[in-house]
């Protein structure tokens, strides 16, 4: 195990030069990264497969930045939204526990995009975070080449990789959230890869906008899968919507999730004259101020018990190896 804390107690004082340290070839050693509390600003790029990063608590221990779309090179091009984030995963089999991660370039409506965490690699399981922005939070998808080369140097992983996101292939790669705070306003979870959220607050700031925005290719089955979470936030009553479609056939669905006065009585929006509701978005027994569901979208799915009953983690995550990253926790 290395530690990281700031105030020098530690193996590291930042969060990069511990994750360097590991080696590049996961063998028997145990490859876990204790952070003590403290904030630490700092770009992350995690390239070590089969590792750990471990905040000492979610709420005292912060990954912070401060890049954003609207940033300027010095040749005068502007740093686009996939060069915005503060933490980036391009490798397989890593897990955060207990850890800030948040992007304080500020509201979306002046710098552009601004990404906490572009989650890249497969098999990635996330516990008790806290991920903070404004504009495009959290990026679930595979690593946009050659936008992102300079920032990688060195350190490339193992993650996917696509010239477009928005035009990629089905998507081989997963993502697991337990018991995470997800914080932003317009699309704030976007990407194409197959992910599970369970028991997780989406938490939607002042601006509005939509919860989420999938990129999931039509010819895979699955998106983004939302059971047992919260959706709140401090916006007007009815001001965000529960997502829209980045690409045509997008996959969103909510499972037995809570929903307050902030989420759009109509809950899912189009996005365009193309990229419109399908029955892919959905939802299922919801439950608070937004459970009427006789105002939504007529195009969006209310799922069946049936249908909704057979959406599990196995089914959505499992893939030809078989992951079950609940069940294999104690293994982490």
């Amino acid at each position: 195990m290395l530690i990281v804390a700031a105030d020098g107690s530690g193996d590291y004082t930042g969060i990069q030069a511990a994750v360097d340290a590991v080696p590049a070839e996961a063998g028997d050693e145990d490859r876990t990264i204790l952070i003590r509390r403290g904030v630490y600003r700092e770009r992350v790029i995690v390239n070590r497969s089969r590792l750990r990063l471990v905040g000492e608590d979610a709420e005292g221990t912060v990954l912070a930045w401060s890049s954003c779309a609207k940033e300027t090179h010095p040749d005068g091009t502007e740093r686009t939204t996939f060069r915005s984030w503060t933490l980036m995963v391009n490798a397989d089999d890593v897990t955060v526990e207990n850890l800030t991660i948040t992007n304080d370039a500020g509201d979306g409506r002046k710098v552009g995009q601004a990404v906490a965490v572009y989650a890249a690699g497969d098999r990635g399981v996330w516990r008790g975070c806290r991920m903070i922005a404004h504009q495009d939070t959290l990026y679930c998808g595979p690593v946009r080449i050659p936008d992102v080369e300079a920032d990688l140097g060195k350190r490339q992983g193992c993650a996917e990789k696509a010239p477009r996101v928005q035009d990629g292939h089905p998507s081989r790669s997963r993502q697991y959230f337990r018991d995470c705070l997800i914080q932003g306003d317009v699309d704030f979870i976007f990407g194409s890869y197959r992910c599970w959220f369970e028991n997780c607050t989406l938490f939607m700031n002042e601006r509005g906008g939509w919860y989420t925005a999938a990129n999931t290719h039509p010819e895979q089955d699955w998106g983004f899968v939302f059971h047992d979470c919260r959706l709140t936030g401090a916006c007007a009553a009815g001001a965000g919507y529960l997502g829209r479609p980045w690409r045509a056939g997008a996959a969103t669905v909510f499972l037995a999730c809570g929903m307050d006065e902030a989420v759009a009585p109509e809950g899912f929006a189009d996005w365009d004259e193309e990229r419109v509701i399908t029955r892919r978005l959905g939802e299922w027994r919801t439950r608070g101020a937004r459970a009427d569901l006789s105002r939504r979208n007529p195009r969006e799915n209310l799922l069946t018990d049936a249908e909704a009953e057979r959406i599990t983690p196995a089914l959505v995550l499992g893939g030809t190896d078989g992951w079950r990253p609940e069940e294999n926790r104690e293994k982490d």
